[in-house]
């Protein structure tokens, strides 16, 4: 997805595991192969290789997975626009447009990704797919979260 920030358009990287969790939020200015490279490199110096990698059909992906030798035996798969509509994983970037509405957009490049970093690593936290948990386990777990919420408030 694309994000303008201080005027100038910005390309927001983001790695979804299959559960829905956000892995990673990049924000990069262009979307070309050596972007997309140093993105799946910023991916595998936290996160083991993965089995399968799903992308849209931008070219950039297929060739940063070349360059890098460690995903030479990834399975690569490109998902047709049309196939995602109704997918909740393609749908997360939905919260950050709201925030950028009501802001009035980005102005800085370096608070962006600071916004993008702590609303993954919150919507993880006490965001869940509706449509897959029932009410009262999805009201558990979010009474759980904010127990341990609250024990970390108060030990610091």
């Amino acid at each position: 997805m694309h994000v303008v920030v201080g005027g100038v358009t910005h390309w927001l990287w983001r790695a979804i595991d299959e559960h829905g969790a956000v892995l990673d939020v990049f924000l990069q200015r262009h979307r070309d192969t050596s972007a997309a490279t140093s993105f799946f490199q910023r991916l595998l110096g936290e996160y083991d290789v993965p089995e399968a990698v799903c992308t849209d059909k931008l070219v950039s992906y297929g060739a940063a997975i070349r360059e890098l030798p460690i995903l030479g035996d990834v399975d690569h798969q490109q998902v047709i626009s049309t196939a995602r509509c109704n997918n909740l994983v393609e749908q997360s970037h939905r919260p950050i447009r709201r925030q950028e509405r009501s802001q009035l957009g980005f102005r800085q490049g370096k608070r962006a990704q600071g916004f993008f970093d702590l609303h993954a690593r919150i919507t993880n936290l006490y965001g869940s797919a509706r449509s897959t948990i029932p009410a009262h386990d999805r009201r558990s777990l979010l009474r759980a979260a904010l127990r341990s919420w609250k024990a970390v408030v108060q030990v610091a």
